[in-house]
């Protein structure tokens, strides 16, 4: 089979040739049919998830929606023919965390997919059965691997924040495959929607395809954190904010902004950066800085059926084949590309 391969953590993806990977006891193969090409891969890639030298070569890759190929032994509940996307996290299942069914909290975490095992970037690959999660018959395989992550985490930033009409949510990098759906989501839950980005054409992007519950905003504006008083109903701030980016003084501006008991959520690794507001501006403004960590399978399943269901619109803004995933990863790193490129490996 065709995959793209990572040799070091840092280093320059390639396309090559490798054998068709066969299911352990307690795993399924996918036959991939759409994987997202993504900012969290390239942070992956650059060793910002893990960095064991041991752990490369890799093929990278891990939000995917594809067919069951062949199952292991020991697997039950799968058969070849399923449709499925994957949950993103190599969780234990014996936790209280996953026990309780927040397996995004698992406290005997095993990494992730496309990191610590083969990933999707590829014709096949193999996951634990856990993680290949059903989705609705009449979902494309582009709109789940979209729910693997793009609509899951938003879901379970709104629900982690209790988002609802009385709120106004800013999302920073509103461009994004996540803050695209994210404004989108937020938007059905009847809050009003402060899309932030920078530059034209991804602000351009973010109005076609989120439509007239939301207001675009350019962040590299000056005084952005009077612009975002001034856009919100009572001149109060928004109520949420949350920064899927990680630029610092973006992010100031917003904490500077916010309301009176409001909320900043990040979701952002970057592991060299920090925002530390004095301790009394929390008490003062009752506010909160709160961090989300990806989503739970149930999240995964009920964001695929919002997708199938037509109260999310899947966006998607390029599919290529194995051999552009490079130049696509280029262009990542470059800050040139905006929503959701989608790997078809049939391409």
């Amino acid at each position: 089979m065709k995959a793209v391969v990572l040799p070091d953590w840092g280093g320059e993806l390639a396309v090559e040739s490798r054998e068709r990977p066969d299911p352990a006891p307690d795993e399924v193969r996918v036959e991939v049919r759409a994987c997202g090409v993504t900012r969290t891969v390239e942070n992956a890639i650059q060793g910002g998830l893990d960095d064991d030298p041991g752990l490369v070569p890799r093929v990278p890759g891990h939000e995917f929606a594809g067919v069951v190929d062949a199952v292991g032994e020991d697997v039950t509940d799968h058969t070849v023919g399923d449709r499925v996307a994957a949950y993103f996290y190599l969780t234990c299942g014996r936790c209280d965390a996953c026990r309780r069914g927040d397996a995004n909290q698992c406290t005997d975490f095993g990494g992730w997919l496309g990191v610590n095992t083969q990933g999707a970037y590829a014709e096949y690959t193999t996951l634990p059965a856990a993680n290949a999660l059903p989705i609705p018959d009449d979902l494309s395989f582009g709109a789940a691997a979209i729910a693997a992550d793009g609509v899951a985490t938003p879901l379970h930033i709104c629900e982690r924040t209790d988002i609802g009409d009385e709120d106004t949510v800013l999302v920073i990098g509103a461009a994004g495959r996540i803050g695209v759906h994210l404004s989108q989501l937020a938007a059905t839950r009847g809050a009003t929607v402060l899309a932030a980005d920078v530059r034209d054409e991804r602000l351009a992007h973010v109005d076609r395809v989120t439509g007239p519950a939301v207001s675009t905003i350019d962040a590299s504006q000056p005084e952005f954190a009077a612009r975002l008083r001034s856009a919100t109903r009572y001149g109060d701030g928004p109520t949420v904010v949350v920064d899927t980016v990680g630029d610092v003084p973006t992010l100031k501006a917003a904490w500077d902004a916010l309301a009176m008991g409001g909320q900043v959520v990040s979701l952002t690794t970057h592991h060299d950066r920090s925002f530390a507001p004095p301790l009394k501006e929390f008490v003062v403004k009752e506010a909160s800085l709160v961090g989300s960590r990806y989503a739970t399978r149930q999240q995964v399943v009920r964001a695929a059926r919002l997708l199938a269901d037509g109260r999310i619109d899947p966006v998607i803004t390029d599919e290529v084949g194995l051999s552009a995933v490079p130049a696509v990863h280029a262009d990542i790193r470059d800050g040139d590309t905006f929503g959701m490129t989608i790997l078809d490996p049939a391409r």
